[in-house]
């Protein structure tokens, strides 16, 4: 039996130790405590750790007082997204960063339980309009196929009802709102222009490229839900609230023009373990 000289072995033999080791990262925990809007405990409420849109890296449900302590293993520990869901609550997420072997300690407040309502009626053109002009961030999830990279593939393939309207009575989506306040750009670059034209977008040198420009700055993940206003909608008295998607953040995410939206400091405690 031929064997191989003592510098290769010793080379095999660090190379499969480095290859161990990488493969075990350490472990950094997040310890979760939910609460109602009147700081009652959520028990039993389902958790979810995820980084980016759809990468699950824990999973786990709070205790009887509304508490839970999950391990998240992870090379890039920035920017990480606890959610609560349970029925009857709204959903809640909060996004936060914790180093190996840290545990960050968050809290999630999230609306009361659902009081039953007596039945109401929805028209059949209603519940058409919702489908084609809502959308919101456990639809986003739920949708099949590649991850979305941005707020403007997200509408494209999930909602492009939004972008050409189905109210026939415009030029489909002109302007965009995030959190409540209207984005007005100046300027009007001929590859955005191309793009709306490749999909069949209005192209409007006033109006036509602020969707792209501005949705194509939101990540997927960011968004709590989407609206559309098509140019019928006189719901918000407001100058641009019509032919206009409504784009509301999570809590704890900002939007700022030409950077995009992005996580903002949360106040979130890290202790090491």
């Amino acid at each position: 039996m031929r064997i191989a000289p003592l510098f290769v072995r010793v080379a095999v033999a660090s190379m499969s130790l480095a290859v161990a080791a990488g493969a075990q990262l350490p472990f950094g925990y997040v310890r979760v405590t939910a609460r109602d809007s009147t700081g009652a405990p959520v028990p039993n409420a389902e958790l979810v750790v995820t980084k980016g849109l759809r990468s699950v890296l824990a999973r786990g449900t709070t205790d009887s007082i509304g508490r839970a302590l999950l391990g998240v293993q992870v090379s890039d520990s920035t920017d990480l997204q606890v959610t609560m869901r349970k029925i009857g609550y709204r959903r809640g997420d909060f996004f936060f960063d914790v180093g190996p072997r840290d545990t960050a300690s968050v809290t999630i407040v999230v609306g009361r339980p659902v009081t039953g309502l007596a039945p109401v009626k929805i028209t059949e053109e209603a519940a058409l309009k919702f489908k084609s002009y809502y959308l919101n961030a456990d639809q986003i999830e739920a949708a099949g196929g590649n991850p979305a990279d941005n707020a403007w593939d997200v509408v494209k393939r999930l909602r492009p009802d939004m972008l050409t309207s189905r109210g026939g009575c415009g030029t489909g989506v002109r302007e965009v709102w995030v959190n409540g306040k209207r984005i007005r750009l100046t300027l009007l670059p001929t590859p955005m222009v191309r793009e709306r034209a490749r999909v069949g977008a209005p192209v409007n040198a006033r109006f036509g490229y602020v969707p792209l420009v501005v949705l194509s700055e939101i990540a997927p993940e960011h968004i709590a839900e989407l609206v559309y206003h098509d140019c019928f909608d006189t719901s918000v008295a407001a100058v641009g609230s019509t032919d206009a998607i409504f784009v509301v953040l999570k809590p704890g995410v900002t939007y700022v023009q030409d950077v995009g939206s992005f996580v903002v400091d949360q106040p979130v405690t890290t202790a090491r373990r």
